[in-house]
């Protein structure tokens, strides 16, 4: 005799009910502190009640909270399996899906969650963080003007698309945001610092320093305002200036990678290349794949003598970004250094291939054919940069390929 549809339905309202006990126990292991624990919750969960969404939704965040994309992708995809009308599990795909570099997943799915709850203030707040991480800024001021459309008066909404219009490098419509909110509120310190950002894009650094200082006197924990006065007083050549303000950011701030990259530039302007190395050295130790870090810290150490360092440096970045014209061309010039001519014009030649400014790669592939007495093909190098607009060439030419 077969089971009775109530009791079939009672059996599953069991499973769903032990699944659920699972995923609050599972829940107070994770503020303990215990994933493992945590873990063993959310599979029991899953065990319990296979068609239940909730579970593979927990145990993907926890996934990804402990850098287990490709698990939690997997997870997300069997719950959107049981539920592919939820607009929330489409965002959660999309936030793995940037993690994992998959931007054209993420764009299919950021527009998909859209189309499903257009009007959903938090999530609409979420893909505009999510569409600046894929490097869409258009596709955020677009997120922004439908939330704004909802909310005219949200002053927050508004700023957020005046720093997104200087990523789109719309300065005028950026400084008419800062206008209006300073004209509402005088005293907010993101309108000014947005102001001075403006001003610091329209080229006047001293109204840009005024207004960043403004910013520091009302608000001194803003690390933006000290790193954004910094770029404007290295711009100036005030270095010592810039050096102590980017201090102040790494001090301050939480994005200590943008901060540190800069500080350490400014360090290299100042001369002081051990301390360019030593941010270099932090930032890599945080973020071992920041490709920046690795080419400047290898050009730094270059500079310092640090030869065999710096080439360890220049092979891990072509190991990292095979298609980066600049990492082929620090490890050729390394190669200059050594007077091993032949792997430069090599590693110059593939800069060449990758790069869109060839100008100086030629100009360093022509020098590196001269050394090897390949009189020939570096003129005809020198002449092809000269051509390009890299200036050196021209003396090049005149000393090296007058006859």
């Amino acid at each position: 005799m077969g089971i009775a549809p109530s009791e079939t339905i009672l059996a599953q309202a069991d499973r769903r009910i032990d699944a659920v006990y699972q995923i609050q126990q599972g829940d107070i292991a994770l503020r303990s502190g215990n994933s493992e624990t945590a873990y063993f919750h959310y599979t029991n969960a899953i065990q319990m009640d296979p068609s239940f969404a909730d579970p593979y939704m927990k145990r993907a965040a926890l996934l990804q909270r402990t850098g287990r994309y490709n698990e939690a992708l997997i997870d997300i995809d069997k719950a959107r399996r049981i539920n592919p009308m939820s607009e929330y599990i489409l965002d959660r795909r999309a936030k793995v899906n940037i993690l994992l570099s998959n931007y054209k997943d993420a764009e299919t799915d950021l527009l998909n969650a859209r189309q499903l709850a257009p009007l959903d203030g938090l999530l609409g707040k979420e893909r505009v963080d999510e569409w600046l991480d894929m490097g869409r800024p258009d596709m955020a001021v677009k997120e922004l003007d439908t939330l704004l459309a909802a909310h005219p008066k949200d002053t927050l909404l508004l700023l957020k698309k005046g720093f997104t219009l200087l990523k789109l490098d719309k300065v005028s419509e950026a400084g008419a945001i800062a206008d209006t909110v300073l004209a509402r509120w005088p005293g907010s310190v993101l309108a000014t610092d947005l102001l001075g950002m403006v001003r610091s894009r329209n080229g006047d650094l001293e109204g840009a320093i005024a207004a960043f200082s403004s910013v520091i006197a009302r608000a001194p924990h803003l690390s933006m305002a000290w790193y954004n006065r910094g770029q404007a007083y290295r711009q100036l050549g005030h270095l010592d200036k810039a050096l102590s303000d980017m201090d102040m950011a790494v001090t301050l701030g939480r994005d200590r990678e943008q901060f540190l990259l800069n500080r350490a530039a400014v360090r290299q302007e100042t001369g002081d290349l051990e301390g360019a190395v030593e941010d270099y050295n932090v930032v890599l130790k945080e973020d071992p794949g920041s490709l920046v870090a690795r080419i400047n810290r290898s050009s730094t150490l270059k500079l310092l003598g640090e030869h065999g360092a710096a080439m360890w440096d220049a092979e891990e970045a072509i190991r990292q970004a095979p298609d980066d014209p600049d990492a082929w061309d620090l490890k050729a010039d390394l190669h200059m250094l050594f007077g091993e001519y032949p792997e430069a014009i090599e590693h110059y030649s593939r800069a060449i291939n990758l790069s869109q400014d060839a100008g100086p790669r030629y100009y360093d592939r022509g020098l590196a054919y001269l050394m090897s007495y390949q009189i020939l093909k570096g003129c005809a190098d020198l002449n092809i940069s000269r051509d390009l607009g890299c200036e050196k060439a021209l003396e090049a030419i005149q000393y090296f390929c007058s006859f």
